[in-house]
Parts: structure tokens; C-alpha cells; sequence
């Protein structure tokens, strides 16, 4: 490694070289703010008499051999975009001597050009640049350049940051009264200019090391740097476009940058648990994930982006709107709109799961309308979701350890939830504590009221559900807010009308939704009745048709039509029925970190009692099936897929086989190895000193 001070203008000068930004870098994203910092220590350093201004470093490395045209590309591994904002500056600098050929300046267009800090006027193709950015900056930058030299070339707006910024330096020229000084301040900048040496030092620590306080890059940034920066040029292009940029697509190209680290703290919390993972510990326990299993060998990464393409994808369909089964997509949204993005390493979990064929699509509905239930119960019961970043954690790693020895997920799940103790943080509320909550709690100021409301009133008609969030309606008070103001209402309420109101104006039985909450505003209960839109006497909400038949609306009007309510919620979200045996069955301690977990099939694989092209055969005579043993240590079947677990493997066997019913099976007692060799639950049970399950369920 080589750091020397220099000129910003020297290093981008060199008629030998061009910067390339690397695939794994994050797109160019300097907002105006950062612009007018940058313009304003130009300007400053440019109307002195003398001095230099420091403005960061270069970090660079050499890659490939010189090109035809006599240039060598140079991989930017940091300070792209403080390099990037002044090649915008200079465009806007070119332009403007363009533009204004009358005035005294100490620049030229002729001058900006002629001296390459922009382009190299003999070069091809990218040869042509002296900065190619990457993602879809790159055509952009470079159109900004064409359209520079030749104004009839269409500029490309597809990096938005990097045409607002151009307009942006160009309306603060156009204002300034001594252009020339942006000009001389440009040549003051000084960078160090660190440049690597190819196969000698390792850009990954240095890069790292550089941003080590966290502040300057995301998870997403750190990560797709480690991902691909220790690969070739030629791989990273490969890698980033056919398996990186898929993982973006599935998140959203757009908004990829601020779901991607919530996205990746979600699969490793579900890769951990029942570990818990906090923000800040992500990018370590990636990189140790990467290294502890190998990944980071022989071309073993490309394995890894599958499996977080797979769960960007279920992350999409959770988060976004993505799924594409119909009733799954209803169900997500039901769990989205209670705001509890705690629960999504759980529904990741569930949804490989149901890949893995674990659990059936009716599985998945069933247990998502009890996750549901769940969290809207503790919702109105007012119980806080601190603890569930521990909890459930711990969950997932119950349903993997039923998963792996064949039992039932879907019945695990529901004992699970049940079994916690009334006084648990993480309890499932009963049917007594919901509707006692939610019969005397303040249902207006509920944060999940009107939700609340509106999973009430779809459930008249389940088959013509809307979408009342995205109407013009809102949460009306049949009592008003203003009641005790009018007499008429005063008087319904009777002697003690303030006591009265206090404990029934914001009671569920006093709430209902409108599209006319203005126009009923504090009207009498016989005007709201009789209004001819809006009006209860002509309203098609099934929750308010209670109210065409009534003549008053006093304590025991709301009173009896909230028990109503609540008992309809009841129904809407009902507590598991778990019998005493299933309970019974899953009834276990609380688990500790690691305390259920088990030898996986990587290690046994890597105690050497397993090698690679071992077959594996079924041990039930009704189901023959094979399987080989992958040199990276995984079970392919006969149709190629490849599975880490041998309970997903036993699963999609199963399934090819032909054979019905459940497929949720203990792959370790269903795989031997050879035709009589041993089990693989007897190879497992010398690693974590455990005896031999039994025979495989349904499978003699």
C-alpha cells in the first residue's frame, strides 16, 4: 500500500487511467445537502490568495492490463462520491464557459476538455471516461459527459441524484459573481491518494477499517462489499448481475438501500436462532456466517446468494405485497397493519417451511390467523412487545427442532403460543382478558382502532372485503366528542351526563366508521339517523346496523351494542383450540441459547462419518428413494435439487415418490446410509451424546 498527497486535478488527469466504480459498491447517493457542503468549501478555499484544502481520500487498486487505447482501469474502493459530485462540478464548469464565452474567466470548455479530467477524446467505448460509476448511475454520468460535448445526445435520467445535483452547481454558477474562484478552488483540493498493491493487500480489511464507526455505510453497503470484493473483476460482474442484483430486484431496486438491513437481520435471526440478533452485531455475524460454513471457498458463495434470494423474496411477499397467492397476501397485510415487524424472522421461518413442505398452504393460513390473533389480542390487552425479540427467536428454533424430528409445526405452533403463563410478557391473551380489555379500555386513542373497526366490519362479508384505508373514511363517535355542549344529548344521558359521557364516549360501543364524519359532526342522534348521506338510517356498515332500529343512544344503548362487539372479536380473533395431548406433546421448558440445538447435517458431514458421493437410501421399505452426499456436504435427490436438511430432503422425496398425506418427516431416521449402513440419527447421535429415534412416522 502507497499513500502520497495529491491534487484532486493530478490524479483525475492521468492520461493513462480511468476509475471504475466496482459492482459492490453502493450507488451513488450524495443528496443536495452534501453538494452545497462540498460547493461551499470550493468556494471558500478558491477566494483565498493561497493554501490547499484537504478533502478526503482516494482509495485505489490496479486491475486488469492497459487497453488498446493506452488506459488502465482503476478499481475507486472509496471516495467515489466525493469523486462523482466534482466530475459534476466540472460538467457544470464546462458548460458554463460554454455558455458564456464574453465573460473574463479563468477557465475554458475547450480547456476542461482538452485537459481529460472528464474524457479522453481518442478513447472507446469506456476508455472514453475517466469515471465510470456503476448500477444505473453509470449511463447517466456517462450521458451527461456525451451531452456536454454534443447537445443533441438525450441525456439519461435514470440516476435522478446525479441530474438534480448537475442542475443544482449549474443555477450556483449562474448566481455567482466570480465563477473563476469554483474554478482555482478545484485545483486546491488535496486527497491522499492511496493506491493497493494487486495480491499484496486486502482491500476488504482496509475498506472496513475506513468505516469502522458504522456511520457511513449500511449493512447492505458492508456486506455486498465483502460478498463481492474479494472476487475477480470478471466474477464480480457475473456474481453482482445474476445473483446480487436479483436479491435488489426482489426487495425493490428502489427502496432496496432501506429494507435491505432490516431484510438481512431477519435471516440471520432466523439462521441463529433462538438467538437474538441486535443491529448493530449484523454485519459480524455475516461475515462469521460466511467463514464458519465455508462459503467463502471455492466458489461456495453463489450457494449462499440463492438462499438469500429465496428469502428476499419471502421478505417481498411479507413486507410488500408480493405474494402472489391471494389469500396469503390478505393474511400478510392483516399482520403488517399491527405494526409488528418483530414477528417477520417468524414468518420467514414459516414460509421455508412451506417450501420445505412442512406445512401446507392451509398450514400457513391457519397459523397466520393465529399469529394474527396473537398479536391483536396483546394489542388491546396493552402488553408490551419488548420481550418478543427474544421470544420468538426461541420459537423458531421449537418449530425447527419439530421440523427436523418430523413432528407436527402447524400443532407445535398453536401449543407453543398456549402454553406461556398468565403472568408471561409473551402469554396469549385469554378470551376472559380480551374481552375484558377491550369491553372497558379507551378504544378511540387505540393506536389499532380503526383498524380494529374495519377487521370488525369485513367480517360480515369476508368475500367482499374493502379496503377502507384507502377511502376518505374515519372513526365517528355516535356519541360526539362535543355532546355535552347540547342539551338534547345531555338529557339522553341523564342526571349524571358528565360521569356518563367520561366512561362512554370513547367506548367501542360508541364507535363506528363514516365517510361523513364532518357532516354528522355533533348532531342529535335523530338528525345523524335521518341524514340522507351518511345518515345511520341509510348506512350499508354492517357494525352500525344496529342503530336504524334504535331511538336513543344513552349508557345502556352503547353498553349492549359494545358486548356485541367484543364477542364478534372473540370470533375474529380466536385463541387456538389445543387438546391435552397435543399440549402434552410439545410441553418443554423454556429454551436457552442453544439449549435445543442438535448436530446439523454440515456437522456430521465435516466429523468425516460422512463423506461426499455417500448414497443415502430410504429406511422405509414403502418409500424407496435415494439420495448422494454433495462435496459441499448437502443432499441432492434424484431430480438435482439439494437440500441442507435431511428432513427437507425426506420431504421433497416423499412428494416425487408420489406418496400422500403429511410430509413432514424426520429425515433422520428416514435416511440410512448404503442399504444397510446406519441411520443417520445413529451417525448424529455420537456428536451431541443422544440415543436413536424411532422408526419413521407412517413410513413401515
Amino acid at each position: 500500500m502507497n499513500a502520497a498527497s495529491t491534487s484532486f486535478v493530478s490524479l483525475m488527469s492521468r492520461a493513462d487511467g480511468r476509475f471504475v466504480v466496482p459492482v459492490y459498491q453502493r450507488p451513488y447517493s450524495w443528496e443536495e445537502e452534501q453538494c452545497l457542503q462540498l460547493w461551499d468549501d470550493v468556494l471558500s478555499i478558491g477566494r483565498r490568495k493561497e493554501g490547499q484544502h484537504f478533502t478526503g481520500s482516494v482509495v485505489w487498486i490496479q486491475e486488469g492490463v492497459m487497453s488498446a487505447a493506452g488506459v488502465t482501469p482503476t478499481l475507486l474502493i472509496d471516495g467515489q462520491q466525493r469523486m462523482a459530485t466534482l466530475t459534476l462540478l466540472l460538467i457544470a464548469l464546462a458548460g458554463y464557459a460554454r455558455d458564456h464565452t464574453a465573460e473574463d474567466l479563468d477557465f475554458s470548455y475547450d480547456g476542461i476538455i482538452s485537459d481529460g479530467l472528464l474524457l479522453k477524446m481518442s478513447g472507446k467505448g469506456d476508455d472514453r471516461y475517466k469515471l465510470i460509476l456503476s448500477h444505473g448511475d453509470r449511463p447517466t454520468l456517462c450521458s451527461l459527459i456525451d451531452n456536454l460535448v454534443d447537445p443533441d445526445v438525450p441525456v439519461d435520467d435514470g440516476s435522478s441524484r446525479l441530474v438534480e445535483n448537475l442542475a443544482t452547481f449549474r443555477d450556483r454558477l449562474e448566481d455567482l459573481s466570480d465563477p473563476s474562484s469554483i474554478w482555482m478552488g478545484i485545483h486546491r483540493l488535496e486527497v491522499v491518494s492511496v493506491s493497493l498493491a494487486q495480491g499484496q493487500d486486502n482491500p476488504q480489511l482496509i475498506f472496513e477499517s475506513m468505516n469502522s464507526t458504522g456511520k457511513d455505510l449500511s449493512s447492505a453497503d458492508l456486506i455486498r462489499n465483502f460478498v463481492l470484493m474479494g472476487l475477480p473483476m470478471d466474477q464480480q460482474e457475473r456474481v453482482y448481475a445474476n445473483h446480487w442484483r436479483k436479491i435488489e430486484e426482489a426487495l425493490g431496486a428502489d427502496s432496496y438501500d432501506t429494507v435491505f438491513d432490516d431484510f438481512i437481520r431477519n435471516y440471520l435471526t432466523v439462521l441463529y436462532a433462538p438467538e437474538s440478533l441486535v443491529k448493530r452485531d449484523v454485519y459480524s455475524t455475516f461475515k462469521r456466517h460466511v467463514v464458519a460454513n465455508g462459503y467463502d471457498k471455492d466458489d461456495r458463495i453463489v450457494g449462499l446468494l440463492r438462499e438469500m434470494e429465496t428469502y428476499a423474496r419471502y421478505y417481498a411477499a411479507i413486507t410488500g405485497g408480493d405474494e402472489s397467492d391471494s389469500d396469503l397476501r390478505v393474511a400478510f397485510a392483516r399482520i403488517a397493519r399491527l405494526d409488528a415487524s418483530v414477528v417477520n424472522p417468524l414468518l420467514l421461518s414459516l414460509c421455508h417451511d412451506r417450501d420445505l413442505g412442512a406445512i401446507t398452504r392451509d398450514d400457513l393460513l391457519g397459523m397466520l390467523s393465529t399469529l394474527e390473533s396473537y398479536l391483536m389480542r396483546r394489542a388491546v390487552c396493552d402488553i408490551r412487545t419488548a420481550g418478543l425479540n427474544k421470544y420468538l427467536p426461541s420459537l423458531i428454533a421449537r418449530l425447527d427442532h419439530v421440523r427436523e424430528e418430523g413432528g407436527d409445526c402447524r400443532k407445535a405452533f398453536e401449543a407453543y403460543l398456549m402454553a406461556e403463563s398468565v403472568n408471561s410478557s409473551s402469554r396469549f391473551p385469554s378470551d376472559a382478558e380480551f374481552r375484558q380489555a377491550l369491553g372497558t379500555r379507551d378504544s378511540y386513542h387505540f393506536k389499532k382502532s380503526f383498524y380494529l373497526l374495519s377487521r370488525l366490519e369485513n367480517s360480515y362479508h369476508p368475500k367482499d372485503e374493502r379496503d377502507f384505508a384507502k377511502g376518505s373514511y374515519t372513526i365517528e363517535h355516535i356519541l360526539p366528542q362535543n355532546a355535552l355542549a347540547h342539551a338534547e344529548w345531555r338529557q339522553m344521558l341523564g342526571e349524571d351526563c358528565e360521569e356518563t359521557f367520561g366512561r362512554c364516549v370513547n367506548n367501542l360501543g360508541n364507535l363506528t366508521l363514516t365517510a361523513y364524519n364532518s357532516e354528522l359532526s355533533d348532531g342529535t342522534f335523530a338528525e345523524k339517523k335521518a341524514r340522507t348521506e351518511g345518515g345511520y338510517d341509510n348506512e350499508f356498515i354492517t357494525i352500525s346496523s344496529d342503530l336504524r332500529d334504535a331511538s336513543r343512544w344513552d349508557e345502556t344503548s352503547i353498553r349492549n351494542r359494545g358486548v356485541r362487539l367484543v364477542e364478534r372479536a372473540l370470533g375474529v380473533w380466536p385463541a387456538p383450540m389445543v387438546s391435552d395431548e397435543v399440549r402434552a406433546r410439545y410441553a418443554v421448558e423454556q429454551p436457552k441459547a442453544g439449549k435445543l440445538r442438535t448436530a446439523s447435517f454440515q456437522e456430521v458431514f465435516a466429523s468425516g462419518r460422512l463423506k461426499p458421493g455417500d448414497v443415502l437410501t430410504s429406511a422405509s421399505s414403502g418409500c424407496p428413494v435415494t439420495a448422494t452426499v454433495t462435496d459441499a456436504g448437502a443432499i441432492r435427490l434424484s431430480n438435482g435439487e439439494e437440500f441442507a436438511s435431511p428432513s427437507a430432503a425426506a420431504a421433497k422425496a416423499i412428494g416425487l415418490s408420489g406418496k400422500t398425506g403429511s410430509r413432514s418427516r424426520n429425515g433422520w431416521v428416514f435416511w440410512r446410509v448404503g442399504e444397510d449402513g446406519p441411520l443417520l440419527d445413529e451417525l448424529r447421535s455420537g456428536l451431541v451424546g443422544r440415543s436413536a429415534s424411532s422408526s419413521p412416522d407412517g413410513l413401515v
